[in-house]
């Protein structure tokens, strides 16, 4: 089923409530409209979804998911579930991307985006201690390479991406 020639389904990114742990992060899916809903990424109770995109070209989604929790007097970014993950099926499937040029864990907060101009172009930025802030996929999330290290693009003000970031 291709995005565009179905306006019943709708995907949601889900953070959930990051005061503690629970079971209602992840990625939703609604093939009716919203009367009914699938999760369809579930990474743990301590990580949400916090970027998703999707390339309606070739029925691909990435998502960006952030491992956090947040308290009044502190938060913890960042853990083991902090990844980003990939279907090519719609959201049936996902497979969590490591290694191919990808920072190491710890990794924090994660938002992805598709190039509107190539459906192979995919960017991601990471929050990583020392390993760079925006990364970019020429081959739709096979491999990746450190294009930016400025840390001001994953502080808190600025988590999300936009074109003046990608230079497009």
């Amino acid at each position: 089923m291709l995005f565009r020639s179905n306006p019943d389904l709708v995907y949601v990114c889900a953070l959930g409530r990051a005061t503690g742990p629970q079971e209602e992060r992840g990625v939703y899916r609604t093939t009716d409209g919203g009367a009914h809903w699938t999760r369809t990424l579930f990474v743990d109770a301590n990580t949400g979804c916090s970027g998703l995109s999707l390339d309606v070209r070739n029925n691909t989604l990435y998502a960006g998911m952030w491992q956090v929790e947040m308290h009044t007097y502190a938060m913890f970014s960042g853990g083991a579930g902090s990844s980003i993950h990939v279907s090519r099926d719609g959201g049936a499937t996902w497979t969590r991307l490591q290694g191919r040029g990808l920072p190491r864990s710890p990794l924090g907060k994660i938002d992805v985006a598709v190039a509107p101009s190539n459906s192979n172009r995919v960017y991601a930025l990471i929050q990583t201690a020392d390993q760079g802030s925006l990364w970019r996929s020429d081959d739709a999330g096979d491999s990746w390479r450190v294009v930016n290290w400025d840390r001001a693009l994953t502080d808190r003000k600025s988590t999300r991406l936009n074109s003046s970031h990608l230079g497009i």
